[in-house]
Order: C-alpha cells, then sequence, then structure tokens
C-alpha cells in the first residue's frame, strides 16, 4: 500500500505514513487532526482495516487555519466554528481510549509515552511547551530528527525531539524508515531528499 495511495483518505502524506506505520506494527497508537467532513472516509478506511478509532470529546480551533500550526485552543463539540478533532487510532480498542482519555485530561507526560515518544522527548516536551512556546524544532543536524520540513509535508518523527542528536529519536526514526521501505521505496527517497540537512 503506497503512501500515495493514502493520501486521499488521510490528507497528507505524513498522516498517510503514520497509518501505514500503525499497520505494520511501528507504532502502538497514532494521534491525528481531523475536521468532520474529513472523518466518513478516515472511519471507513479503519472498519476496513481494523483499525480502532476514537474521536476527542472536543475540537480545537487552530490559531492559523491555513498555516502549519502547533497552537490552538480547545472548544466544546457543540460549539458551532469551525474545528479540527483529534482522532486517536491504534489496533487495540483500550489503547485509543486510553490516549484520548490523557489528552482530555491534559496528561502530556502519558499521552507521549503511549505515542512512543522518548522518556527525555516527553520531559522536554512538558517543560518547555507553553501557550507561547509552541514550536520547539531544533536546529537540524540530520535528516532523521529534522522536523523543519513538516510544512511542507516531509517528517520521519512525529514529536519533538528534545535535542537534533537524541539517540532514541534517531533509533525511532531509523525504525520507521525501516517499515516505511518495504512499502514505498519512492516516499523515503523524498524524505531523505527534502530532510537532509546542507
Amino acid at each position: 500500500m503506497f503512501i500515495k495511495e493514502l493520501v486521499p483518505i488521510f490528507g497528507s502524506k505524513t498522516k498517510a505514513q503514520e497509518i501505514v506505520l500503525l499497520l505494520h506494527d511501528a507504532k502502538k497508537v497514532v494521534r491525528q487532526g481531523f475536521y468532520d467532513e474529513e472523518l466518513p472516509t478516515v472511519e471507513k478506511f479503519c472498519t476496513e482495516n481494523k483499525i480502532c478509532l476514537v474521536k476527542s470529546k472536543f475540537k480545537v480551533l487552530l490559531a492559523d487555519e491555513y498555516a502549519y500550526s502547533n497552537k490552538g485552543f480547545r472548544v466544546p463539540e457543540t460549539d458551532t466554528r469551525r474545528g479540527m478533532y483529534f482522532v486517536y487510532f491504534s489496533k487495540e480498542e483500550q489503547n485509543a481510549w486510553l490516549a484520548s482519555y490523557y489528552e482530555l485530561m491534559n496528561n502530556d507526560a502519558n499521552l507521549g509515552q503511549l505515542l512512543g515518544y522518548p522518556r527525555c522527548c516527553v520531559e522536554f516536551f512538558g517543560k518547555r511547551f507553553t501557550e507561547d512556546t509552541t514550536n520547539l524544532q531544533r536546529p537540524p543536524t540530520n535528516v532523521f530528527t529534522n522536523i523543519t520540513q513538516r510544512h511542507r509535508d516531509a517528517v520521519i518523527l512525529s514529536h519533538f525531539p528534545c535535542k537534533s542528536d537524541c539517540q532514541e529519536s534517531i533509533t525511532l526514526a531509523r525504525k520507521y524508515l525501516d517499515v516505511l521501505i518495504k512499502v514505498d521505496n519512492r516516499r523515503v527517497e523524498e524524505l531523505l531528499e527534502l530532510l537532509k540537512v546542507h
């Protein structure tokens, strides 16, 4: 299943890539944002592929709806403004519900661990991420932890590495690339080209 085949369902190569990693057991939980109108095709795919999907009990209004943004604020589901739901995917229903619960309770530490992020990066996020500091990307020194090209739909990791040479993050990225090479070698070539550090 090539990444580009999943883009019409999930909306981006990065989101499709995350689902491929879940399907191949490289990740046990994936978290993504979707608007209401995007959910029916996502839900259909999950049903057909035995993936459990849990939708957040709130919506998020992004600070800038048309640019890549880490900044947003929660509103109730009943709010009439166009908001994005967080959606938690897992092959195990319990993990999808747990992720939803941890997010609802603002328990970033447990959510980060469940999403498979390195402990050092979860701690870094917990100490540094604030309403005023929402972009924790580090200056890139290698392709594995380079998250500076997210706006170009090119990233290997789905977390903020605590430092560019975080060995646990590099190990995770290598693991993800190993899976992606078997599934879609062209996507890997594209990622390595876009993420190379000049």
